[in-house]
């Protein structure tokens, strides 16, 4: 029954204090508004760059406007095909679309919910450029495999991190496998801008093109212009805000990380639920702790969400595969494909309440309640 009472449990909300409001107010103070190359965004580029292992790092308004940057560079254009992760947010999919290309959705692997890499050679066609996978829920995809199969065939890697800053795979960072990574400070990121992103690289070249045409592609006399750019910069406030922020991300993760083994404790055992997938070549930040939510457990995912909302717990389903996008549908040259994994996470998948400051006791609130509705 709904507990009117009850303290309602958000499944995010962002983690800010008071340094984050001075760094703000101090550049506000300093008439840094906006601008595309104020000293603010330029030490939250160099201070990201550093933070992900790479040379480079370019701000962008978000994460679909890096990954739309990243596709742009490494040469996407009509036709080309790029090997995406089916499960995963449609923005995704955007970035190769609006760069005419065909995004080629492969299957999540049944235990890590991420690309399956079994799966990618299958895939290769003539057409193929390159290979985008996303570290699900900040879970790193197997970039040893990925990266040996790209050069294998002479195929470029972007990876999507826009859940996974900080995340490692065999001890090394995510973003600095690929020829370009791209991050998101959306509000329910690991650190925010509120709105922001960032493409991050090793290569001078595609650097200098990432600056040159996410700011109009200003040329020589300056309203001069060679091509059709793009406006996507970064505002100094969210700049601001974003060292701030990543000046607290290591304690963020040490929170997210000591999250996920509350839940794993007391979720561990009840039948029918999977818990997130763990080896230690793999370090997860746990973005969003989700779980699955298999027939075996005898009610249905959406069965347990409304039931966890009459309680004041709220949840999110994972993401509806691309292969069942209905406007990837339509697209010509695209080549209907099944994604049997994928459509199941999309069915039984959920993320439970995941803001860095959950109290013990709330995380034990969600978990009882699990108990009680699965009647374990």
């Amino acid at each position: 029954m709904y507990k009117n009472n009850l303290k309602f449990i958000p499944v995010h909300e962002p983690d800010l204090d008071q340094m984050d409001f001075n760094s703000v107010i101090k550049t506000l103070k300093n008439g840094e508004i906006s601008g595309n190359f104020t000293p603010t965004v330029k030490l939250f580029e160099k201070k990201f760059a550093k933070f992900c292992g790479v040379k480079y790092a370019v701000s962008v308004s978000n994460c679909t406007n890096a990954l739309q940057l990243a596709c742009k560079v490494i040469g996407i254009k009509k036709g080309d095909e790029v090997l995406v992760s089916s499960g995963t947010n449609i923005a995704t999919a955007l970035a190769v679309y609006h760069n005419g290309g065909i995004p080629v959705p492969i299957d999540s692997h049944p235990s890590t919910w991420n690309l399956d890499v079994d799966q990618l050679e299958k895939k290769i066609t003539k057409k193929t450029k390159a290979i985008l996978p996303v570290h699900f829920l900040g879970l790193p995809a197997n970039m040893q495999k990925i990266t040996q199969i790209a050069k294998k065939y002479k195929l470029k890697v972007i990876e999507d991190c826009a859940e996974a800053h900080g995340a490692k795979y065999k001890k090394k960072d995510v973003g600095s496998f690929g020829d370009l990574a791209c991050y998101s400070f959306y509000s329910n990121k690991i650190i925010t801008t509120g709105e922001g992103g960032m493409v991050v690289t090793n290569n001078f070249k595609y650097y200098k093109e990432l600056v040159y045409l996410k700011n109009l592609a200003f040329g020589k006399p300056r309203f001069l212009h060679q091509e059709a750019a793009y406006n996507f910069r970064l505002g100094s406030l969210q700049a601001a805000l974003g060292i701030s922020q990543l000046n607290k991300v290591k304690g963020f993760i040490k929170k997210k990380r000591n999250l996920a083994n509350v839940y794993a404790k007391n979720l561990q055992g009840i039948k029918g639920i999977e818990l997130p997938f763990y080896h230690e070549d793999y370090y997860n930040v746990y973005w969003m702790y989700g779980i699955q939510i298999k027939e075996e457990f005898g009610r249905s995912r959406d069965q347990l969400s409304k039931f966890l909302f009459k309680n004041r717990i709220e949840t999110r389903t994972f993401f509806c595969p691309l292969n069942l996008q209905p406007f990837l549908r339509k697209l010509k040259g695209y080549t209907k494909h099944k994604c049997p994994v994928s459509e199941n996470l999309w069915e039984q998948g959920v993320y439970l309440p995941s803001s860095n400051n959950l109290k013990e006791k709330d995380i034990k609130r969600v978990c009882n309640l699990i108990k009680k509705f699965s009647g374990s």
